[in-house]
């Protein structure tokens, strides 16, 4: 039986457990959100899998109740992890009611990328399975976030339980604050809300990072979500401005040290937690913190302590550059 050192602190008793799944049908139509055109029916059948049972991971920022149930280690190099939706107050939206969830959609946080996802699959029992492929891509039928997400359309139908199983190829820590987005009719509307999705892979064993062309030059590049430097939240695009701005008369200091800071932080799953970079990065994020949200209009210089730590930066990702 498999065993997941990481989890060990978190986890309650890790039971093994022969599934056997029965052949699948595929869902209504009027049981599935009308977006969803890419469902297909799927079978699955295995052998040896090592189910952990976790904690309560219920979220407590959203109107419905979305909970990490369970993460199953397939023994064979991938893990499948399975929540469900439930919403605890159905009505109209009136009278402290809530209005049926459409669907959710999941970012995979700073630590997952679609190379690691398998399949994805919903239900209505969480007996009969329906596959869909994941695709990360923006939610046009909400306007609560412009983050790219992995859209789950498969909402609530009164007080009853919806199921959902992503699997992925990693062995993935849970972490508690990874960002989603609610969907529901015009009372409910949609929101975010944080819930228990994938946090840092176990063993890491590699120390590497993308370069400043990858994630602050590649067009076709999405960022799986926005970065935090020195305390204050940038998107894509906004890094990117600061990236683009011009370096006539010497790359200013605070430019130098976010550029740095935003390849470090978007490539911390493949780095060691004993690299150099670590104390680097305290360094520029504490000078990036006291000057506030960074523009492009707004770069300024003369920090030869931050300046010195970002050049380190620099060379060590020039020197342990990833293979992408």
């Amino acid at each position: 039986m498999k065993t997941f050192k990481l989890w060990q602190p978190a986890l309650g008793l890790m039971i093994a457990a022969t599934i056997t799944l029965s052949s699948c049908e595929t869902l209504k139509n009027e049981e599935i959100s009308p977006q969803n055109e890419e469902m297909l029916t799927n079978s699955i059948s295995t052998s040896s899998q090592t189910v952990i049972t976790l904690d309560d991971r219920t979220s407590t920022s959203s109107p419905y109740a979305i909970t990490l149930d369970t993460i199953i280690d397939n023994d064979n190099g991938t893990w499948t992890w399975s929540w469900s939706a439930q919403n605890p107050y159905p009505g109209d939206g009136t009278n402290g009611t809530v209005q049926d969830l459409d669907h959710w959609d999941m970012t995979l946080g700073h630590y997952a990328t679609m190379n690691d996802i398998v399949t994805g699959e919903v239900s209505t029992d969480g007996i009969t399975w329906t596959t869909f492929r994941p695709e990360y891509r923006i939610d046009i039928n909400q306007s609560c976030s412009a983050d790219t997400v992995i859209q789950l359309n498969l909402g609530t139908r009164g007080s009853l339980k919806s199921y959902y199983r992503i699997t992925v190829n990693k062995s993935f820590a849970v972490d508690d604050s990874v960002q989603a987005i609610y969907v529901s009719g015009r009372e409910a509307g949609c929101g975010l809300f944080k819930f228990s999705g994938f946090g840092r892979p176990e063993e890491i064993s590699t120390s590497c990072s993308l370069g400043q062309g990858y994630y602050l030059n590649k067009d076709d590049f999405v960022w799986s979500s926005n970065v935090k430097v020195g305390g204050y939240t940038y998107t894509q695009a906004e890094a990117r401005a600061i990236y683009e701005t011009s370096n006539k008369g010497g790359i200013r200091d605070a430019k130098y040290a976010f550029i740095n800071a935003v390849v470090i932080k978007m490539s911390e799953a493949t780095i060691s937690r004993t690299a150099t970079v670590w104390a680097d990065l305290l360094i520029v994020d504490n000078y990036l913190s006291r000057l506030g949200k960074l523009t492009p209009s707004n770069l300024p210089t003369g920090n030869d302590e931050a300046r010195d730590a970002a050049s380190r930066l620099n060379n060590w990702i020039d020197t342990h550059l990833c293979d992408n």
